[in-house]
Formats: C-alpha cells, sequence, structure tokens
C-alpha cells in the first residue's frame, strides 16, 4: 500500500543533503565527515557507478572511509532517508593519489576546500563573475585586490568570499600575487597550469564552470 502524497510530503521536508565538514587523508584512503538527516543513509558515488555508504548517527553526524583515487573524481553524495533521496548540490573533488586539490564543488558558489593551503583556496568562474574563497582566523580581515581592492572579514567558520566581475586574470589576496587561468575553452577535466591546477566541470542543472585551485608552492609576495 502507498503512503498518502501528504506523508510522502512530510518525509521531504526534514531531509536534508550532506554536507561535508572534514576530508582527511590517512595513507591510502579519504575520511569525510559532516551532518545530513538523522538515521539517513549518506552514499558517495564515483562515475563508474562504485558506492560507498554509511548511516548518519541521531545527531546527523557521520563519518566515511573510502579509497583514494587514482585519477581525478568528482563524486556525486546523497542521503537516502524511506523512499526520500536527496542529492548535495555540488560534487565531491579529488585530484588523485599523486596530490593536489581536494573540494567541494557548487555551481555558483564558492569552493570549500579541505587540504592545506596558503589564504586563497579557489576561484570558481562561469565567465561572467568569479567567486574567490579562502580560509583564515575566525573574525580576521583579509586584504583582496581583483576587480577591486577591499577588505573581508573572515567568517566565524574561518572561511571568506568575494565575489569579481568577469574573469580576472590578475588576483592579490593577503599580500600574495596569483594569475588564475579561468577559460571554459577545452573538455571537461583536471589540468595543471602555471601556479596551480584548472578544472572544468559540468554542474548538474548542466552549465559549465572552472575553479582554479592555486599551488601553495606557487605564491608569490611583492
Amino acid at each position: 500500500v502507498s503512503s498518502p502524497p501528504e506523508a510522502g510530503r512530510s518525509e521531504a521536508a526534514w531531509v536534508t543533503p550532506p554536507m561535508l565538514q572534514v576530508v582527511e587523508i590517512e595513507g591510502a584512503y579519504l575520511t569525510l565527515a559532516g551532518t545530513a538527516s538523522p538515521g539517513g543513509r549518506v552514499v558517495v558515488s564515483d562515475p563508474d557507478g562504485s558506492q560507498f555508504a554509511v548511516a548518519a548517527a541521531a545527531d546527523g553526524a557521520f563519518t566515511l572511509g573510502m579509497p583514494m583515487p587514482t585519477a581525478a573524481t568528482l563524486y556525486r553524495l546523497e542521503v537516502q532517508s524511506g523512499q526520500v533521496r536527496y542529492p548535495a548540490p555540488g560534487r565531491l573533488f579529488v585530484a588523485g593519489a599523486s596530490g593536489g586539490p581536494i573540494a567541494f564543488v557548487v555551481a555558483g558558489s564558492a569552493t570549500r576546500r579541505f587540504d592545506a593551503v596558503s589564504q586563497l583556496d579557489a576561484v570558481d568562474s562561469d565567465g561572467r563573475t568569479s567567486i574567490l574563497s579562502g580560509r583564515a582566523n575566525a573574525g580576521t580581515t583579509i586584504r583582496v585586490e581583483a576587480d577591486i581592492a577591499r577588505d573581508i572579514t573572515v567568517g566565524p567558520d574561518g572561511r571568506w568570499a568575494a565575489v569579481a566581475v568577469g574573469a580576472p586574470a590578475r588576483l592579490r589576496v593577503g599580500g600574495q600575487d596569483f594569475a588564475p587561468l579561468l577559460t571554459l575553452a577545452g573538455s571537461d577535466g583536471l589540468s595543471l597550469t602555471p601556479g596551480g591546477w584548472r578544472l572544468v566541470w559540468t554542474a548538474p542543472g548542466g552549465g559549465r564552470q572552472v575553479t582554479w585551485f592555486p599551488d601553495t608552492a606557487a605564491q608569490t609576495s611583492r
């Protein structure tokens, strides 16, 4: 006997997608930690269909271990609760076992990077608007220079974001210079660029986005 429509709507109302808070490398494995709907089944899927799953605790917390991919991979995340499947709005990107960025990328929003870098984590762009993001001590101020110079206050979670018009070729963040490559030309995938990595990917809605990740070794100061 199927559930009445009202029950299905009620169940869907409280289902929340997975939110990653920590992604750590432990040898040849990744450990993901975050929150989702209490008791929901958190599922991480790679493009080949392999899945890794764990049940969220009563308070919504979950920890999931999975092998480190050998090559750059975009993972889908979702929570399953009863008959409801609720996908996360973006993708977990892991550059691979040879090193590189680990981040949660979302079309139209700031990337949430997890591997250790300096003050600039990433630049996301669709060609019309770019979003700069990074980490620093909560409550401190970061000077960001793109289309204009501005001072950004770091949030209580230790992260900050700023919007720039277009796709700036030069940036200065916290006294460090960057030259992001933000072109959408070419096929989807990860490539090395001077000073970092360039990820071109297609979002769930079909729009294409480029995310540039700086390499800490390539940052310079005046």
